[in-house]
Order: structure tokens, then C-alpha cells, then sequence
């Protein structure tokens, strides 16, 4: 079994106009397709009555043997998923940088706890989630937990006549003010 296997998606990202006084524009993606097009950046694709769609891609989908366990809890809650990171950026015509997708739920939750960039839950489509379920069958089964023996721990040796802070008369009492 290989230690990490990948796969290239692409993003597709949409931004349509703010109805909100403060802000101009809403951007979300929308999906990941399975195939990887090759796009030099961002790449519009299709603008509608204000709203624009953009592509980008490959973007690297990587499973890693160590991470069985996230990927486990990611299959089973009802809805398996993949999240776009995406990191703020002073571009055009997308203020983002891709920082990856994944499917990883705890990797997804770091990102979010840092509240910065954009971070989207989308649903994985078919051929990624068979292709994730076909890696963990291949996936050993993890080692069971073994609880270490318990040693005795022998106490300090005395040396040079020192007396343990922990022993009456090991600490200098301090005399109280007159």
C-alpha cells in the first residue's frame, strides 16, 4: 500500500453582487469537478446578470495511510464531504489563493479555527468518495492500543548531604516581619 495517493480537481467558485450595504460582493464555491483542467489562475468561465463563475485547477487531492482515522469520521456522518481552503489574497479578478482541498475534517476545522481566508463544506462527488472508500479498504487495521507496564521509580539518591526540599527542614523558613 502507498503511503499517500493523489488526485488532481478543479474548483469552481462563484461571486455574485452584495445586497448588504457594506459589502460588494459575495464569493462561495460552488463544487469540485473530478477532472483536473488545466487553468493558468483563475479563469472565468461564465458571467450572468452580475453573477461570475471562475475555475481553478488541478488542485491536488491527497489521502495519506496516517489519516485513516479522519477520513473514517468523514464517511461516516450522513453527508460525507471535501473542503475548499482558500486564503485571502489582493488579486484579480479573485481576491483568493488556493490553499487546497481536502478530505479531512480535522485539517478543515484548523483552518476554520484561524478565521481567516474562506472555508467551504461541499458535498464529494461519487468518483472521489469511491476512490477515497477503495484507498481505506486497502488500509491495514491500526495497531490496538497496549498499555506499557508500569515500572516502580526508585526516589532521588541522597548526595552531599543535601536534605530534599520535601523533608522537614529542607526549605529555609523565612522568619516573619517584627
Amino acid at each position: 500500500m502507498e503511503a499517500e495517493i493523489v488526485r488532481e480537481v478543479t474548483i469552481v467558485l462563484e461571486r455574485r453582487p452584495s445586497r448588504h450595504p457594506w459589502g460588494t460582493d459575495i464569493w462561495k464555491p460552488l463544487a469540485v469537478l473530478d477532472e483536473a483542467l488545466f487553468t493558468d489562475g483563475w479563469r472565468e468561465v461564465e458571467a450572468d446578470s452580475g453573477c461570475h463563475v471562475f475555475h481553478y485547477g488541478p488542485v491536488p487531492v491527497t489521502l495519506h495511510r496516517r489519516l485513516g482515522e479522519a477520513y473514517d469520521a468523514n464517511i461516516e456522518t450522513e453527508k460525507p464531504a471535501l473542503w475548499v481552503m482558500l486564503d485571502d489574497e489582493d488579486n484579480e479578478p479573485v481576491p483568493y489563493r488556493v490553499r487546497g482541498v481536502t478530505l479531512d475534517p480535522y485539517e478543515a476545522m484548523g483552518v476554520l479555527d484561524s478565521g481567516e481566508g474562506l472555508v467551504e463544506r461541499l458535498p464529494v462527488p461519487a468518483s472521489i468518495l469511491q476512490w477515497m472508500v477503495g484507498y481505506l479498504k486497502e488500509m491495514p487495521e491500526p495497531e490496538q492500543f497496549r498499555k506499557r507496564k508500569r515500572v516502580n521509580h526508585k526516589g532521588e539518591e541522597q548526595k552531599f548531604g543535601k536534605i530534599p526540599i520535601f523533608e522537614a527542614g529542607g526549605r529555609k523558613q523565612e522568619k516573619p516581619p517584627e
